[in-house]
């Protein structure tokens, strides 16, 4: 019964080892699947039964009330249901699931994913998106109409130079936190607030040409819409995170939904309000002939694409902002805990700042970056140690595929729990030690010292969709970083409570009471 489902292409790939090109030759390894075994049912595979299978309902059961885990401790969670089923087991959360660990099945996964590369839908904002007429952007859809939004717009956001084209406005924001850092004191809280707003004024310069009015020098406070953008999006991805359980808010608005709805307005009203300043500024410019058309401008970029409209291009930039604010903040702030924690660590990408860049005073170029290994392996390790997403990506399965020897059919959610596996003592030594230089290669081999699963850090996806805005998150971590680092020594109380918690990505649960000493 089973075989008379299992399609052509899958039985090729599993009993004809010699006829796989390279892209399928994972899903041979990873099925261990001798000649003539025969292939078990996904329901067999192992993982929670009873009522934790029940659709929609079934997920509940592993949440507060019924164990202690939130989704704030949801990377707890798929720890102990590792240590019971394995390394790959099944479960029911979006739906049907499967859950791994296991490098060559999360390259399974990713080889499988298509030309249109599926994630499960996030019930709560296509909810709100719909009763409020709003586009959604590409990280809410699939097929064709996310192929046309990204085609359209990554060889503006991905290519190696996309962002580098705006460093020297990204270096004023950097030199303007110096200067606040240098002037006043923070409490830890308020460090953390520094930290958004840094990753927002950053990322606003690209997606708006414009600075926004975070990182005032003379420490003024912030105005009321930039205060009430802060708080919404903040807000907007906790309520993303507490999406748990049967989407009530689809017959009624619950009160999570009331309170995502008034954060998304707010955040999206504030986006547009910039875009329509964008608009009416190059208006002007061009009335009067001070256009620049040589000097970059992503959101006219854009919509000079023929497969954009202008809501297309609003809902592009609008999820540049929200996403980009969020998870940079969060990863700066990882990067000079992990610093700081490691003082050795951090005298030796000092000295590394000092010979590539110069002491303080002396500022970044384009071309720093990419010769500064160490700060690459520093901020590699941040993300192995404290990887930014409570797991990693999630894919719906385009194929049957086989792993570990059970038939996972197509439509399963597959999520690929990259952050277990990068604090696996089996594929990464002393895993929970900052150890940047396992990263580095030896200059006459250009190897390293050991070679790890290339499926095991991606902090930002892999594949046809990972994430449009890593050039811009890895120049402004750059930024923020170097120049910390370059002007102050950072410490912390070593004996502090740093649990790592997510609320969305991954931070530091009690704000952390960082210590700036000038150098």
């Amino acid at each position: 019964m089973l075989k008379s489902r299992i399609t052509s292409t899958v039985l090729r790939k599993v009993l004809l080892p010699g006829t796989q090109s390279t892209c399928l030759k994972a899903t041979v390894a990873s099925s261990r699947l001798a000649e003539g075994d025969e292939l078990r049912p996904f329901k067999e595979m192992p993982g929670p039964r009873g009522r934790y299978v029940i659709p929609q309902i079934g997920p509940v059961f592993h949440m507060k009330p019924f164990t202690n885990f939130t989704m704030e401790s949801f990377h707890k969670l798929l720890d102990s249901l590792h240590d019971k089923y394995g390394k790959t087991f099944r479960v029911e959360l979006f739906g049907p699931s499967v859950v791994t660990e296991n490098p060559d099945h999360i390259e399974t996964v990713y080889r499988s994913e298509g030309k249109y590369p599926k994630r499960p839908p996030i019930n709560l904002f296509h909810t709100y998106a719909e009763r409020n007429n709003k586009e959604r952007g590409m990280a809410m859809v699939n097929g064709t109409e996310w192929h046309r939004l990204r085609s359209a717009s990554q060889k503006y956001m991905l290519r190696q130079a996309s962002a580098s084209v705006y460093i020297k406005e990204q270096i004023d924001v950097a030199n303007d936190l110096i200067t606040r850092m240098s002037t006043m004191k923070y409490t830890p809280d308020e460090f953390r607030d520094e930290m958004f707003k840094y990753a927002t004024e950053s990322i606003g310069v690209v997606a708006f040409n414009k600075r926004l009015g975070f990182m005032d020098t003379k420490g003024e406070p912030l105005s009321a819409e930039n205060t009430v953008y802060l708080e919404s999006i903040k807000s907007f991805f906790e309520c993303l995170l507490k999406d748990v359980g049967p989407p009530l808010y689809k017959y009624f608005p619950t009160k999570l939904y009331t309170t995502f709805e008034k954060a998304a307005n707010q955040a999206y009203g504030y986006g547009r309000v910039q875009i329509k300043e964008v608009l009416e500024r190059v208006d002007r410019q061009m009335a009067d002939g001070t256009f620049d058309p040589e000097k970059p401008n992503l959101i006219l970029q854009l919509r000079a694409s023929p497969k954009t409209t202008d809501e297309s291009v609003d809902a592009i930039l609008l999820d540049l902002l929200t996403g980009g604010t969020d998870s940079t903040a969060k990863n700066m702030e990882n990067l000079l805990l992990n610093l700081a924690l490691n003082p050795e660590k951090q005298q030796k990408l000092y000295e590394e700042i000092v010979e590539v860049i110069g002491p303080k005073g002396h500022e970044q170029t384009a071309d720093h970056m990419s010769n500064m290994l160490y700060f690459r392996a520093c901020m590699k390790e941040s993300f192995r140690v404290l990887f930014p997403l409570s797991f990693g990506s999630i894919r719906e399965l385009q194929e049957d595929i086989v792993l570990d020897g059970y038939l996972v059919p197509k439509g399963t959610n597959a999520f690929m729990n990259n952050r277990r596996l990068l604090l696996n003592s089996e594929y990464f030594e002393n895993p929970k030690q900052f150890l940047p230089e396992r990263w580095l290669r030896d200059d006459s081999s250009h190897k390293r010292e050991k070679e790890y699963p290339a499926f095991a850090l991606l902090p930002f996806g892999f594949g046809l969709r990972n994430c449009l805005g890593r050039r811009f998150a890895e120049q402004e971590l750059w930024l923020g970083v170097t120049k910390i680092i370059q002007n102050f020594h950072v410490s912390v109380p070593m004996d502090g409570d740093y649990e790592l918690m997510y609320t969305t990505f991954g931070q530091i649960r009690k704000p952390i009471d960082f210590t700036f000493t000038p150098r």
